[in-house]
């Protein structure tokens, strides 16, 4: 088992997306506006401290056909935060069927996080709410105590050892579920 470390996302995100643009995207936000999609929608939470990772991670998820609603590309929302802010995003978080919380070490630091983890629960549910570390080292993470209430992305081998991928694990026992189909379902 191995979380994603800050170092591979770096040199993934250098051989997979170099070149491409990030714009005030039309296929991000906006596209959870839409009526009639099927697509699955996220709501990623992460410190604002670590959008450098954010883009990189939003074309991870993408590549896995889902839409993914980030509050840096929300013109709605008030610059520095308010008394609106907390509405515009419990709206945005109501047209999302998944929560993801990106945690770093700088995510402690964070006091939307908390809240939106349990806005996030509140809504899509347990099963629907997970935690993406992003870590140093591939083997630690160094948790807050809430988060072990989740379920949290891990890359494992296959039953048969041939590949290697990404699954959601429930601290409850449930069984694992690979990322992709916990994306899907």
């Amino acid at each position: 088992m191995a979380y994603l470390t800050f170092d591979r996302l770096n040199k993934e995100t250098s051989s997979r997306i170099k070149g491409q643009v990030f714009e005030k995207a039309y296929s991000l936000n906006e596209s959870i506006d839409k009526a009639g999609t099927s697509d699955k929608r996220i709501f990623l939470s992460y410190r604002r401290n670590d959008i450098k990772y954010v883009k990189p991670i939003v074309a991870f998820l993408k590549s896995r056909g889902v839409k993914v609603y980030i509050d840096y590309l929300d013109d709605t929302l008030p610059n520095p935060p308010d008394h609106t802010t907390a509405k515009i995003l419990r709206d945005s978080l109501t047209k999302c069927q998944k929560f993801i919380l990106l945690a770093t070490p700088n995510s402690k630091e964070s006091n939307w996080m908390p809240w939106e983890l349990g806005l996030g629960d509140g809504h899509t549910g347990y099963e629907n709410t997970i935690i993406f570390p992003l870590v140093r080292t591939d083997s630690y993470w160094d948790e807050r105590e809430y988060y072990k209430i989740y379920g949290y992305i891990e890359e494992v081998n296959s039953k048969d050892n041939s590949t290697r991928d990404w699954a959601v694990f429930y601290p409850d026992g449930t069984a694992a579920i690979w990322l992709w189909d916990w994306l899907s379902k």
